[in-house]
């Protein structure tokens, strides 16, 4: 994937909004179990908080593979050379959980592995990273769920190792507390349907008092969903980004850490028997400050969506 992703991304993108008819919420959603329309994004963006009782578990990959990395040698980010690897896989396994009509609860747990090879160096990075846990509360919704927004708060705690490793060992967590504050929303067109959210997350300071940095981003995206008798499909695509604050003159901070990124994507998903869905997701690196850049990633997703307790 070089020169011609961005194009060929640009290009889906273009089809579904030009050929989009909406997205039809009774297809996409069991009447019998569900009042609300479950609507998500392999980015897993929630415009729509799960009803009373019900759950959803997903399980994601990510698998990164990259064009550019940092040579710490000489600080400059450069292309990768055939004698150096840079293996990386990302597990997530989320909870939501309807604790009201209104208000969802939610963990994260992550699990990291990493493999760099280079002649000078191997390093590796396995196990649990930072776990997660948050609230997502409905701010509002009308017309059946054509307009709604829902608020979020997330709490990072940082259980990922981090201090006392080797050279030879990649940190697979940040060693902070973060604070995250999200907004997320959606609007259903005639034609489409559209997925927005905005975060702000607060970072503490390290064990070792070094500087993370905050961070704020945005995403927009654009889903529309195909029902046929051999289930429902969907597509979507869209771009995010984020941009991290650090002060330049404190001395403190991590370097060589994300400045900012901003990536475009494209995804797909099926939906059977109305509980599982199979999501996956490409995006691509417009642009990434100060970091490997990522040529592309994979992101595989698996939810399922069930009633907590069955009505009898």
């Amino acid at each position: 994937m070089k020169k011609k992703v961005l194009p060929l991304l640009s290009g889906l993108f273009l089809i579904i909004i030009g050929t989009s008819s909406g997205q039809n919420t009774e297809a996409i959603h069991d009447t019998s179990l569900v009042a609300k329309p479950v609507v998500i994004s392999v980015l897993n963006l929630h415009p729509v908080n799960l009803n009373k009782r019900k759950v959803l578990f997903s399980l994601q990959a990510d698998y990164p593979e990259y064009y550019k990395y940092l040579n710490q040698e000489n600080g400059k980010t450069e292309r990768l050379s055939d004698n150096i690897a840079l293996n990386e896989a990302f597990y997530f396994g989320h909870i939501s959980y309807g604790l009201t009509d209104h208000i969802n609860l939610f963990v994260t747990l992550p699990i990291t592995s990493i493999h760099h090879y280079s002649p000078s160096a191997t390093i590796i990075g396995k196990g649990f990273g930072d776990f997660k846990i948050g609230a997502r509360h409905d701010l509002f919704n009308q017309n059946n769920f054509a307009n709604s927004l829902t608020s979020g708060t997330t709490i990072t705690f940082p259980t990922g190792r981090y201090k006392n490793i080797s050279s030879n060992d990649y940190p697979i967590g940040r060693g902070a507390f973060e604070f995250k504050g999200d907004i997320t929303g959606q609007h259903r067109f005639s034609n489409l349907n559209m997925i927005y959210s905005v975060y702000y997350e607060i970072r503490a300071n390290t064990s070792e008092e070094l500087n993370v940095g905050d961070e704020t981003g945005v995403y927009l995206t654009f889903q529309k969903q195909i029902q046929t008798k051999y289930g429902n499909f969907g597509i979507e695509g869209g771009a995010y980004g984020h941009y991290n604050f650090k002060d330049k003159k404190d001395d403190t901070f991590i370097t060589h850490t994300n400045d900012y990124a901003v990536n475009l994507y494209f995804g797909a998903w099926y939906t059977y028997l109305k509980d599982f869905t199979l999501r996956f997701g490409i995006p691509y690196t417009l642009y990434q400050n100060k970091s490997w850049l990522t040529k592309y990633e994979v992101i595989i997703q698996l939810d399922y969506h069930f009633d907590l307790i069955k009505n009898k």
